[in-house]
């Protein structure tokens, strides 16, 4: 096994001070082969070791026997390890504690699905592998196995590297559980990786992480395993109060959750820093297949999509608020739920009864798709939404659609979609929808090079949108929008619509507002022949959007600090943001406005740096911006300034 260097040095210390020590965790997490290692490095050291298994004696047998063998011994400074507690049945505390009693020369290491939780007891939690552990265990098992080790450890073309990415994505999909990659590469001896790679699982009905999961299912209460069935709906990771809104009915009410969750959750789940917990492969499969047959599973499903339902919700409210960074990460550590939720094609009673909840999820979450490059995830999530859509489809949902297309640069494609949300959002009297479908407009007319045509779609954004929208960018980001439109051919305009608007304020919750207004005040600033000024608010914008996760808006800023260093004589510092931004990308629309005409400029500005630095020397320094990147870049540059 791989990966447990730590693991091994922090068992070794716990046993040089301590005479009990619980090695925990789910099955196949390695907890005896750690405890072999454990005993080998004392046997090397000179320490008489004592094995027992009590897996080899009928299940309950104690360890009375054992004890009268030990009888007769001379045990001081002896390690005893007592392998898998759980074949000592209910008595395995009583059963630890003779031992400990009766003698006093001895320390005994214990593995367990969970801890002894004895006087005296250490415990030492065992979690999955690391990433690159988990591939490199997989690779050497199938070495093992029979697999040519070159076919895994090529580093070179990209079949070889596909096929890495493939063996790493089943590694994940394994949970980086050391029992379950073992068993999966174990069977290329036998096997194509093709069908590994399909069901990575299968095995004999007798051995391997279905089998043990299933008997671990059979040893537990009638709560626990009513709770591991229901549990098997989540797809990531999920909290206490995620099961008691999923789980909790009929036969488990909710005060009963707690109770059952921390008797299940020490032997079967994974659980990470933020103390949530992760249901392994395994054991959710046999929990799915206990809940169809049971007949319950879409009673679960229906609460688990309206629980998640309810969290894109919580998040959209924390945007709003101007608490970007955590709306981001709540949407991002329930991704897995979240995509299950927008998934209509498995709904329990039919894709068109889930499908407006399926494309509410993804309206909510309209931020995260806008910013962080995930657009393409967002289209793909809404598209299967509305295609499951019978009747006339959601006004607010065709509006995401259309905003989504529009960041993509499908500006014609786009312009069907508005004419169909319009007149719904009339017919519901949401004018929010209205003004929002109005913004979208008039960023598609900003990126044609229409800033006339934007200005009046922004005008009439600002006036049917309320101070707070239920969903969308909110007016902060409008009246940016309607001064970046009139910035580049009437500033003193621009400067009037911030003037003017009570909306912007350097302390203004709106990150993403707060960003492009920068950008529109360094357009005015150097207007007004203050290029230092004018540096200052873009590299500032830049980095707010570097906060939204905007790479490709804050790479539309950046050439806007290219431009200005340009103007400054700054040749080197314009080239490394050039070569910084390119990596986002910048000749595609930003998920965000765009100023007109910022492709042509793009083009220029190569050909100047071009004629003053020379090819060689531009390379250079494109390259430097690349390697080092708009993070690093903006900083530097902004510490010269």
């Amino acid at each position: 096994m791989v990966g447990r260097d730590q693991e091994i040095q922090s068992l070794g210390a716990l046993l040089t001070g301590e005479r009990l020590v619980t090695v925990h965790g789910p099955p196949g997490i390695g907890k005896s082969w750690l405890a072999h290692r454990a005993a080998e490095a004392e046997l090397l050291m000179g320490r008489q070791v004592i094995w027992i298994s009590p897996a080899g004696a009928p299940a309950g047998a104690g360890l009375g026997s054992t004890a009268r063998r030990l009888g007769g011994l001379d045990l001081d400074d002896a390690l005893v390890v007592v392998d898998d507690c759980e074949h000592l049945g209910p008595h395995a505390r009583t059963e630890i504690v003779g031992l400990l009693n009766e003698f006093r020369g001895i320390s005994l290491l214990a593995t367990a699905r969970r801890r002894l939780y004895l006087a005296g007891e250490a415990g030492l939690l065992l979690g999955p592998l690391d990433a690159p552990e988990a591939l490199r265990m997989f690779t050497e098992e199938a070495a093992a196995a029979g697999e040519q080790p070159p076919r895994l450890r090529a580093v070179d073309g990209p079949e070889a590297a596909a096929r890495r990415d493939r063996v790493a994505d089943l590694c994940d999909r394994l949970d980086a559980i050391p029992g379950a990659i073992r068993h999966a590469a174990s069977r290329l001896g036998e096997e194509s990786l093709e069908a590994v790679l399909e069901d990575p699982l299968a095995s004999p009905a007798a051995h391997g992480p279905l089998a043990d999961a299933r008997n671990l299912y059979l040893s537990c209460g009638p709560d626990e395993r009513l709770l591991w069935e229901r549990l098997s709906v989540f797809e990531g990771r999920f909290d206490l109060s995620a099961v008691q809104a999923v789980c909790a009915s009929g036969a488990l009410p909710v005060a009963a959750v707690p109770a059952a969750l921390d008797r299940l959750a020490p032997c079967l789940l994974l659980t990470d820093v933020e103390g949530r917990y992760r249901m392994p492969a395994a054991a959710r499969r046999v929990g799915r297949a206990r809940l169809d047959a049971g007949g319950e599973r879409w009673a679960v499903v229906l609460h688990h999509r309206r629980h998640y339902a309810a969290v894109a919700g919580e998040a959209a409210v924390l945007w709003r608020a101007g608490r970007h960074r955590q709306a981001q990460e709540l949407a991002l550590s329930a991704r897995p739920d979240l995509d299950a939720a927008m998934n209509p094609g498995t709904a329990p009673l039919s894709p068109a009864a889930e499908a407006e909840t399926a494309s509410g999820i993804a309206v909510s979450l309209w931020f995260l798709w806008i910013t962080g490059g995930r657009g393409p995830e967002g289209r793909e999530h809404l598209e299967r939404a509305l295609d499951a859509v019978l009747g006339p489809r959601p006004a607010r949902a065709l509006w995401l659609l259309a905003y989504l297309m529009v960041c993509q640069g499908e500006l014609e494609a786009a312009d069907p979609v508005l004419a169909e949300a319009w007149p719904l959002a009339v017919r519901d009297g949401d004018s929010t929808c209205i003004g929002q479908l109005a913004q979208v407009r008039g960023i598609a007319r900003l990126w044609a090079g229409e800033a006339d045509e934007a200005a009046t779609e922004f005008a009439e954004a600002l006036e049917l949108l309320p101070r707070n929208p239920a969903f969308g960018p909110g007016r902060g980001m409008t009246v940016a929008l309607l001064a970046l439109a009139l910035v580049q051919s009437e500033p003193e305009a621009a400067m009037d619509v911030l003037a003017d608007s009570a909306e912007w304020t350097p302390t203004a919750p709106d990150t993403q507002a707060d960003a492009w207004t920068r950008f529109v005040l360094a357009e005015i600033s150097r207007w007004e022949g203050d290029p230092l000024r004018a540096r200052r608010y873009a590299a500032q914008a830049v980095r707010l959007m570097l906060g939204l996760r905007d790479d490709r808006s804050a790479a539309v800023a950046a050439e806007l600090v290219a431009d200005i260093e340009l103007g400054l004589g700054n040749h080197r510092a314009a080239a490394r943001l050039l070569g910084a931004s390119a990596r986002s990308g910048p000749h595609a629309p930003a998920n965000g406005p765009v100023p007109v005409g910022a492709a042509q400029r793009h083009t220029r500005r190569w050909e100047r740096l071009c004629s003053l630095l020379g090819e060689e020397q531009l390379r250079r320094e494109q390259e430097h911006g690349a390697r080092e990147g708009l993070h690093l870049v903006i900083g530097q540059e902004q510490s010269n300034g």
